[in-house]
């Protein structure tokens, strides 16, 4: 599949994602509201619950990944094309709101970027496509992250922002070297011995392509 195919394959399945998402907003509004769990176990239900009524046509074959949802599931070009849809699921409070944390077991990607001085290149461990029963499966990353405050005890949804991680097939046009970069320094500590891990910036992906990260609207009867 060329860069240019790919581009296309990731946008139109982001689209599924987002347009379920805003479908689903009024409800996520009322369940962050009224639900008690943890807000990460309310954001991760809420996703998967928005995809599940959306009914995408899926391929019934199981996938494996470090990721909250994974589907096989085609998408129409208008040929039918096989994607494995991994989705992970985040909720921060707002001063979290410009990037996302992400593992490298989450990325076919690799991260290149500037750290303390030092140039990263670290490989992504998720392929770029997999291949299940005959079929080649390529690979569709989505990140959608849950913004909510506290207020009178109750979890207040103030955001939903989706974000389209790039395949790696695409790494030369949005991460070519660390001075060209989408990343930000990731929450762990390598004197620690703690697994690397590196942050999405929102602003910088969307400065590459502004469709890849959106913003779901929220019922006003939230504000």
């Amino acid at each position: 599949m060329s860069p240019e195919q790919m581009e296309i394959l990731e946008q139109t399945s982001f689209s599924m994602v987002t347009q379920a998402l805003t479908d689903y907003a009024s409800q996520a509004v009322r369940i962050f509201r009224e639900e008690v769990d943890q807000p990460q176990d309310i954001a991760e239900d809420i996703t998967r619950e928005a995809i599940e009524l959306m009914g995408l046509p899926q391929i019934h074959l199981r996938l494996y990944g470090k990721v909250d949802i994974k589907k096989a599931v085609y998408v129409f070009l208008p040929e039918a094309i096989p994607v494995a849809l991994m989705i992970d699921t985040k909720a921060e409070k707002p001063s979290g709101s410009g990037t996302a944390t992400i593992q490298m077991s989450q990325t076919s990607l690799h991260v290149k970027m500037w750290r303390q001085d030092v140039v990263i290149d670290e490989a992504g461990k998720l392929p770029s496509f997999i291949e299940r029963d005959g079929r080649s499966l390529y690979v569709v990353t989505v990140f959608t992250k849950y913004i909510y405050d506290v207020v009178d005890d109750a979890h207040v949804l103030q955001r939903i922002i989706a974000a389209c991680l790039p395949n790696g097939l695409l790494q030369d046009r949005y991460n070519p070297s660390e001075n060209d970069t989408i990343w930000r320094v990731g929450r762990n500590a390598p004197t620690l011995g703690e697994d690397f891990r590196v942050r999405i910036s929102f602003s910088d992906l969307r400065r590459k392509a502004n469709w890849r990260v959106q913003d779901i609207d929220i019922p006003l009867a939230n504000s």
